[in-house]
């Protein structure tokens, strides 16, 4: 003969199985903050590539103080430099319209994403990118001018 059946309490035994399977189904989802990405530079970065530029003109000079007619190219470089740096300046002050990116601290900007035409890099990135060949420049520069002071 058979026992009597008992009748089971299955609730939480399924409420188990139930959440296991919905942790296994769909994992936790991270929300992540999609910014508009600058197209727009930074002023400091401006600054530092005029600083750079400045620095390499000044090596320029001390490396040929002797001579009238190189430094004479140097000063044409001078005015170059002036006319290079200073269109943008004057008209980037047209028009009365500030850029947004502008009134943003320089910090803020390093740490936005930027958008470059090879896709979307940080702030720091791509000042990077604009920056290195003009401080390679500067160093080499410096290094030549360096060799040439002391062959004198």
């Amino acid at each position: 003969m058979g026992y009597p059946a008992e009748v089971m309490e299955t609730q939480i035994l399924e409420a188990e199985i139930e959440s296991a399977l919905k942790e296994r189904a769909a994992p936790a989802l991270t929300l992540v903050k999609i910014e508009q990405a600058n197209t727009s530079l930074h002023g400091g970065v401006f600054k530092a590539l005029a600083l750079i530029y400045a620095a390499l003109l000044a090596v320029f000079w001390l490396t040929f103080a002797g001579d009238k007619e190189a430094l004479f190219m140097v000063a044409i470089s001078a005015v170059y430099l002036a006319a290079y740096m200073g269109t943008p300046f004057m008209l980037s002050r047209v028009g009365g319209r500030v850029d947004p990116v502008q009134e943003k601290s320089f910090a803020a900007f390093l740490k936005e994403p930027f958008e470059t035409w090879t896709g979307v890099v940080s702030g720091r990135e791509a000042m990077l990118q604009i920056l290195l060949v003009p401080s390679a420049v500067l160093i080499a520069g410096a290094g030549m001018g360096l060799i040439i002071a002391m062959s004198r």
